[in-house]
Formats: structure tokens, sequence, C-alpha cells
């Protein structure tokens, strides 16, 4: 079924935008949506984001931004990346996704600056409740809205090799990660958050994909709004779709990957 949207003052009212601050995590779960395991380190400039941020707010409000990875955690300058999310003025809610391993290393200068905290508490990788308990007394002092989901299955996503164009329609149609995942990388806004990390993976693999530019949109088009709506609307599948399963693929015990993998 093709999404429709709502406009309010000449932007597209969605429900969540997402900027991957670290491509790289701390973890190498099994079946990770976006690929962490198989990527290499990189950091989003925070200067880089908030002017992407702007340009996107042109033609989007978002309920809310989500900073995630990969481990957001990681980044070296992660309060300026917050920071500069709300000076984009792209939405009044500011949110963050973690794995938590990282969490009792910050104080309240991080707290003080998301309205939303989401710690996705993975079985293979388990947090202690004295960590969890100072995590939600915090966010308590500090109006926080904590989410804390526990996560004992990961569904598999990749399909490797490509899906016939019938099976891929057919998942694209009901595929939920293209309302609720939209994302913003390197200068362009995706639909979901795995086109560019699809691309990255097959070209480190040697794997001809033709996954290109089109399967998003550039942030400085003139005409941004037009093509936004346009592009969200679609009914047509992205060339990133013949290598994902969306919402169809099975599930099985989250696990971590050794090392070496």
């Amino acid at each position: 079924m093709t999404p429709q949207y709502d406009v309010s003052d000449g932007r597209i009212l969605t429900w969540a935008l997402e900027t991957h601050v670290v491509e790289h995590c701390n973890l190498r779960c099994a079946d990770c949506c976006t690929l962490s395991p198989a990527l290499l380190p990189a950091f989003v400039d925070p200067g880089a984001l908030e002017r992407e941020l702007a340009q996107a707010a042109r033609a989007l409000r978002p309920h809310v931004v989500k900073l995630t990875g990969g481990e957001p955690l990681l980044h070296p300058e992660l309060l300026r990346c917050l920071d500069a999310v709300r000076a984009s003025g792209i939405s009044e809610r500011v949110s963050l996704t973690t794995n938590g391993l990282l969490l009792a290393s910050l104080g309240d200068d991080f707290y003080s600056r998301i309205d939303r905290l989401t710690v996705s508490h993975y079985a293979s990788a388990p947090l202690h409740e004295t960590l969890l308990a100072r995590v939600r007394s915090s966010c308590a002092r500090h109006g926080v809205q904590l989410t804390v989901k526990d996560v004992a299955r990961f569904q598999r996503m990749d399909a490797f090799p490509a899906r016939a164009p019938g099976e891929t329609a057919l998942a694209f149609d009901g595929c939920w990660l293209r309302v609720r995942c939209h994302m913003l990388h390197a200068g362009r806004f995706y639909a979901c958050t795995r086109p560019p990390h699809l691309r990255s993976r097959l070209e480190a693999a040697g794997v001809a994909h033709g996954i290109g530019d089109d399967d998003g949109v550039a942030l400085d088009e003139p005409r941004l709004f037009e093509r936004l709506l346009a592009y969200l609307q679609r009914d047509e599948p992205l060339r990133a779709c013949r290598f994902c399963l969306g919402a169809a693929g099975g599930w099985s015990e989250h696990r971590q990957l050794p090392r070496s993998a």
C-alpha cells in the first residue's frame, strides 16, 4: 500500500527521521539491520549534521529526530551532535537509541540535551541492573522519556543473492521500514536505513548491485518538497530492496558474531 503524508505549513509531516552519527558499533550482532559489523569506523561531523538537518527542515517536519548508529555513544563529539539537532529546528523532540553499554560514562550534560532515550537491552549483551537503575534515575530527573526494549531475537533482513522482481515488489509493499525509518545520510534523504549501508557492504564484497543515488533524494534539490513527497509516496521499490527482506525475514535468537567474522 502506498503511504500518504499530511502537509502543514509547506512541510511534510512524518513520524521519525534518523541519522546514524556512528557507522560502527561496540557489539557485533548477527543480522544487524544497519550492517554495523561489516562497516568501517566512521563518525558524522556535527557541523555537517546541522547543515543537512536545516536543509531537510525546508520540506520535512518529523515528530522526532533519532540519533542512532552503529552505536552513537562512541561518537567523540556526541553532545555537539545533539546540539546540532536542536539548532536545526527540524523537530521539537530529540531522541537517542543505544545498546546502553557506555551510558555509565554520561552525565547531566547528556540527559539535559535529549527528550527520549531508547535502550536496546540485548539478550547476548545484558546490562547490569545497577546501570539501568542509574539511567532510570537520570531520565526521571531530566524529564526524559525512557524506553528499555528487551531484545531476545533479531529478524533477518539481508537477501544475498538478490531477490527476483516479484518478490522484491511484494516485500516493498508490506515493508514498515519505509514509513518508520527515514534516514539522512551523506547529504541525502532515504526512505529507510538500508540503501547506503547495503551499498557499502556489497561493494566491499565485490558484488554488483546497481544501488545508486536515485535510491534517495539530495537535500540540496531546488524543489525539495515536491521531490520528497513524490519519493515518499512512490509505489516502486528501491534498488536496494532487491537485497533486503524487509518485514518478511525469519527470526533467530539474538547472538554476537565472533570478532574474526
